[in-house]
């Protein structure tokens, strides 16, 4: 599933219209500091690894700017993990990959998505050490019974997003992590 995943560029036309629609309903509640009218503040991203995109080719982060006071309203993202440059479904799924991938699948991997091993050892620190004391988390595991077992994140937590077939779950997953990809009022529910 990995492999179709990483070459399959309809999957990020899915997230980015997915993407699109968070932007839209966040835009329409107005500033989250004072209510005024929201401006389009977009800026260019260029994600790493994405192999049907030419090399630096920019993608748009949804971004807004408030007419009133001046202060950035960023919508949450299913595309982006907060300031990582790898899309975040490229985090989840080679994270995944980490337990039994051999040092020929991270050799083919360096290769064809420019990351390097200590990348994909700092994604697993992320998901056993940080994502674990993030609010975010400690708020929403006890909705998972039994309960998730986080030395197997993230594979654990996507075994239990039981619709759909594996992209889908991948899918179900990102949105589940929306909350940490930008500062607002999603993430003010979990006190990040």
């Amino acid at each position: 599933m990995t492999a179709s995943a990483l070459q399959h560029p309809k999957l990020f036309q899915f997230l980015t219209a997915i993407d699109e629609d968070l932007a839209a309903r966040r835009r329409s509640l107005g500033c989250s500091f004072c209510g005024g009218v929201l401006h389009s503040a977009d800026y260019p991203r260029k994600p790493r690894g994405a192999p049907w995109a030419p090399p630096g080719a920019p993608t748009i982060r949804h971004s807004f700017c408030c007419q009133r006071c001046r202060s950035r309203n960023m919508p949450a993202s299913v595309r982006f993990l907060g300031r990582r440059v790898y899309p975040g479904f490229i985090v989840i799924l080679l994270s995944m990959m980490q337990r039994g991938v051999t040092d020929r699948g991270i050799d083919e991997l360096r290769i064809t998505l420019g990351l390097a091993r200590r990348t994909l050892q700092r994604w697993r620190h992320w998901w056993r050490q940080i994502f674990v004391q993030t609010p975010l988390w400690r708020y929403e595991r006890g909705n998972f019974m039994p309960t998730i077992d986080e030395s197997a994140l993230p594979m654990s937590l996507l075994e239990r997003f039981a619709n759909g077939d594996a992209l889908a779950r991948v899918v179900l997953l990102l949105r589940f992590l929306t909350p940490l990809s930008a500062p607002g009022p999603i993430a003010q529910r979990y006190g990040l």
